[in-house]
């Protein structure tokens, strides 16, 4: 046990990329013993969604773990662990404000009678995950929220949400305390290293500055492509931008508190977070400026948005650029010779498959 736990002790271990990816890797890596950095140039950028630097800053924090329709493969088992983790994990990680929690729970509105058939089967499996389907006084409240008459819809008891500002603030005050070393600067290059004597690995940095290292982890979104291409490794990812409005209402909606942490109505997440102000979300678009178009439709909910939407002003507005993989399946969890992995490609539910990732890259680390 001490051979290991000495062992551990002198592995060092880089990650690329300071996303919720990178952050988590280095927070779970730290905690099993590892010396690891953790190297991104914006490492020490203010951290606020008004001006995200990544795309974990400009995402909502949705943790849509239970509600996946899904019972087996590798798509369910992610996010399965990834939500016992995160119970784990929110007793572990610093608080950096009280108000830190996983609100729940999560509310999915059907808008087709496709849709709630698949609700429907999804309360009957997984009624023990706290999934069931929403009652008639439910109902009721929802239609006159949106001016409509809704087929049904789902609760999930144990979903919600994680406010990403939160979360890497509380997370970036935990790496502090288990000595995760932060480089805030740029990695030119990656090379092997041949003598069998030294680290296997030597990471180039900004300023003619390099450092060598037994492991590195590829957390780095886009740029994954131009740090691997060199080495021989043809990793395919593109651009998928995330937009986030903030609407301020002209008048409050009577008995908001009854609004869950997430309202999901047409793939859209709603947030009610203060008596005249409502988040609006989704992950849907190509390419790398956010399109008016896509934004009129999730303003307009295919024609059918109520009034308080198309009355209300929009406050504030931005966008996220994530990366997708092409051709395969999100994410991308490889090793990609001895010493070099890759945890990246979280185009979609980045916050909710973040610890169970984390945990694939120190399983694989641990087996060598």
């Amino acid at each position: 046990m001490n051979s290991q736990k000495t062992k551990k002790k002198h592995t060092e271990i880089s990650i690329v990329g300071g996303g919720i990816a990178g952050i988590t890797t280095a927070f779970h890596l730290g905690k099993k013993g590892y010396q690891v950095n953790l190297i991104d140039p914006n490492l020490n950028s203010e951290i606020n969604s008004l001006n995200p630097k990544n795309g974990t800053q400009a995402s909502l924090g949705v943790l849509m773990g239970n509600i996946y329709k899904r019972s087996k493969g590798r798509a369910f088992l992610l996010r399965n662990r990834s939500m016992k983790l995160w119970k784990e994990w929110l007793t572990q990680i610093k608080h950096y404000e009280t108000d830190f929690i996983l609100e729940k729970p999560l509310i999915k509105l059907a808008s087709s009678e496709k849709e709630y058939q698949s609700m429907i089967e999804l309360s009957h499996n997984k009624k023990k995950y706290g999934i069931e389907l929403l009652d008639k006084n439910s109902l009721d409240f929802w239609n006159s929220i949106f001016e409509t008459t809704l087929i049904g819809g789902l609760i999930s008891h144990e979903d919600g949400r994680l406010t990403p500002i939160k979360l890497i603030k509380s997370l970036m005050r935990s790496l502090d305390q288990i000595k995760i070393n932060k480089i805030d600067k740029s990695v030119i290059r990656i090379n092997k290293n041949n003598n069998l004597n030294d680290k296997s690995w030597t990471i180039n940095l900004e300023n003619n500055q390099s450092i060598n290292q037994d492991y590195i982890v590829i957390c780095s979104a886009l740029n994954t492509q131009n740090l691997l291409k060199p080495l021989g490794h043809e990793i395919l990812l593109e651009p998928i931008l995330g937009q986030v409005i903030e609407l301020e209402l002209k008048k409050e909606i009577s008995n908001w508190k009854k609004w869950p942490a997430i309202l999901n109505y047409q793939s859209i997440n709603f947030i009610h977070h203060n008596p005249n102000r409502i988040l609006i979300g989704a992950t849907v678009e190509r390419g790398t400026k956010p399109s008016q178009l896509d934004k009129q439709k999730m303003l307009n909910l295919r024609n059918n948005a109520p009034k308080w939407m198309t009355n209300a002003k929009i406050s504030h507005e931005w966008s996220g650029i994530r990366a997708r993989p092409i051709n395969e399946p999100a994410p991308l969890l490889k090793q990609l010779e001895p010493g070099l992995l890759i945890n990246t490609g979280h185009y979609r539910n980045g916050v909710l498959l973040a610890p169970a990732c984390a945990e694939w890259i120190g399983l694989q680390i641990e087996s060598q």
